[in-house]
């Protein structure tokens, strides 16, 4: 698992969700979910890129023996399964997303303890969203009880943690630390307005799935064994899955590396006369004025703000801290700096 985590770093969006293994021995932990292709097999909770579908991070369900730790013994299982998968992950601004099997409040509050209290030190946070079963703890009444007319949004909001309900065909109860109750145009045959976190959902849900879908189309000629070879199976067949993802990375690495275009073309005809301005060029960074023998702190008139006029026809006068080192023109960070780096006519 270890060498599957370095070979390669997930993107920002991954998705948390169950794989199905196809198995009908006899096995007192085998599951049966009638939405899966594969009804009755052998479950794995999986943790992926929702683009690719590279298989970060797994846990074979094996009844009461799965393997949990101990450390997370106060949440549900379906809480502990996703902080044993998440929690590298954890505080490097990664957005994970589940369905209601795994979401509740519960499970958001105490990881925003957890990475506040003990790993806040890279100033990232995790973001979640997801589907939110009702049933679960903390989830106010009102959410439960209130009745929407189609297209209709209700929600709540704790801090970070936003309870969200839309009325489509049917009631639909979302969670997120990344979203409110904002609602945004979709493309289909009519005009429809979701709320974002609906539509995020939808766009990011679909790792799990995607593995399951490149492991059906690489099956391996056996005949059915117990239980062990039949997780070795689905494990080589994984590992070759994710060596056909890691390769076209690199390949399409090696492309961009060898065809890169290094330098401009240059163009033909006369050259051009006028000069580009120094603070037009290159890149440009803001820096604090130096200090001086009588001031440990210097200000100086913003180049910009010095320009425009007062309602009465008089300068503004505005100090400032701050100044391009290249261009030693002092400057406010925004929206003077942008301004002067962007505008050829000041």
């Amino acid at each position: 698992m270890a060498d599957i985590q370095q070979v390669n770093t997930p993107e920002k969006h991954v998705a948390i969700d169950e794989s199905f293994s196809l198995y009908k021995g006899r096995l007192g932990w085998i599951q049966y979910i009638p939405l899966k292709r594969a009804r009755f097999g052998i479950k794995t909770y999986m943790l992926c890129e929702f683009k690719s579908g590279y298989a970060w991070n797994f846990i074979i369900y094996t009844g009461k023996h799965t393997n949990l730790e101990q450390e997370y013994v106060d949440l549900p299982v379906s809480s502990q399964v996703v902080m044993m998968l998440s929690r590298d992950l954890l505080s490097k601004g990664y957005c994970i997303t589940m369905d209601n099997f795994y979401n509740s409040p519960q499970l958001y509050i105490y990881i925003y303890i957890y990475i506040y209290i003990y790993i806040y030190y890279s100033g990232f946070i995790v973001e979640q969203n997801g589907t939110l079963n009702f049933s679960r703890k903390e989830v106010p009444r009102e959410l439960k009880d209130n009745k929407l007319k189609k297209g209709e949004v209700f929600g709540f909001q704790r801090g970070k943690v936003s309870l969200i309900k839309w009325k489509d065909k049917k009631g639909i109860s979302l969670i997120s630390t990344d979203h409110t109750n904002k609602c945004v145009e979709v493309e289909t045959r009519r005009e429809k307005i979701k709320p974002k976190v609906v539509v995020d959902y939808n766009d990011t849900m679909g790792g799990v799935d995607r593995v399951d879908q490149h492991l059906a189309d690489y099956t391996l000629p056996r005949k059915r064994g117990f239980s062990p070879m039949e997780l070795f199976y689905n494990i080589c067949k994984s590992v070759g899955t994710k060596s056909a993802l890691v390769y076209r990375l690199e390949l399409i690495k090696q492309i961009m590396e060898k065809y890169h275009q290094t330098e401009f073309t240059p163009r033909t005809g006369r050259p051009s006369t006028q000069l580009t301005p120094l603070h037009l060029t290159g890149r440009h960074f803001p820096d604090l004025i130096p200090a001086t023998e009588k001031k440990t702190n210097p200000t100086r008139q913003c180049g910009i703000c010095s320009r425009a006029q007062g309602a009465r026809g008089k300068k503004i006068r505005r100090e400032t801290r701050y100044y391009c080192a290249d261009c030693e023109t002092p400057l406010c960070v925004t929206p003077c700096f942008k301004i002067y780096h962007t505008v050829a006519n000041i």
